[in-house]
C-alpha cells in the first residue's frame, strides 16, 4: 500500500525544471515552456481552461464586464450598413430617374426599406449610425442625381428643392430606425 504522502505526490502539479544552461534565478527558469501548458498550472493562477489567459476580476461586476468584453459583436459594421442604404437608394434614384423625373416614390421605397434592412443586420453599438444615416444618404443621392441628370442644373434652388419634396422619406426613414433601434435595445435587456 502507498503512503499518503506518495499519493500527493501524484497529484502535485510538476514543477517546472530550468532549461539546460540557464542559471538558476533566470526568469526562464521560473517560468515554463510556451508549450508546457497544462490545466492544474492554469486553475492554479486563477484560469479557466478552455478560457482567455486573464481571468476576469472577482465579483459579479467583473463577470459581467468580461462577458461585455468578450462577446462577439453579431452583425456588420454600421459603416457598410450605411454603404448598403446609400446603394440601394442611389438604384432607386436611378429607376425614379428613368421612369419619370426626379426622385419619388421608388427613392423613398428604396430608402425606408435599405435603413430597415440596415438597422435590423448593423451590430447593436453602431445603431445610432443607421439612424442619423437617412438624411445623409437622402443628401448624396440629391447631388449625384443633380449631377448626372442632364436636365438638371447644380444650384441651390434644386437642391432645396429636392431635399423639400424629399423631407417625408428622410422623416419615414428615421422613424422606422428609432423604432427598430428601440425594439433591438429593448429585446436585449
Amino acid at each position: 500500500m502507498r503512503s499518503e504522502r506518495e499519493r500527493a505526490e501524484e497529484f502535485r502539479p510538476a514543477v517546472p525544471r530550468p532549461r539546460a544552461g540557464a542559471s538558476a534565478h533566470s526568469r526562464s527558469a521560473e517560468r515554463p515552456a510556451r508549450g508546457d501548458w497544462s490545466p492544474d498550472r492554469a486553475e492554479s493562477r486563477g484560469a479557466r481552461p478552455g478560457r482567455d489567459r486573464h481571468p476576469a476580476p472577482a465579483g459579479p461586476e467583473g463577470r459581467r464586464a468580461a462577458r461585455r468584453a468578450t462577446a462577439p459583436q453579431r452583425g456588420i459594421r454600421g459603416a457598410l450598413g450605411v454603404l448598403a442604404v446609400f446603394l440601394v437608394t442611389l438604384a432607386g434614384a436611378g429607376l425614379d430617374s428613368y421612369f419619370g423625373v426626379g426622385l419619388g416614390t421608388l427613392t423613398t421605397v428604396g430608402l425606408v426599406a435599405s435603413t430597415v434592412g440596415a438597422a435590423l443586420v448593423v451590430r447593436r453599438r453602431d445603431l445610432a449610425t443607421v439612424v442619423v444615416a437617412p438624411p445623409l444618404v437622402f443628401v448624396g443621392v440629391a447631388v449625384v442625381n443633380i449631377v448626372l441628370a442632364p436636365s438638371a442644373t447644380f444650384s441651390p434652388a434644386t437642391v432645396a428643392t429636392l431635399l423639400i419634396r424629399g423631407f417625408p422619406a428622410m422623416a419615414i426613414a428615421v422613424a422606422a430606425a428609432l423604432v427598430l433601434t428601440a425594439v433591438r435595445v429593448v429585446a436585449r435587456r
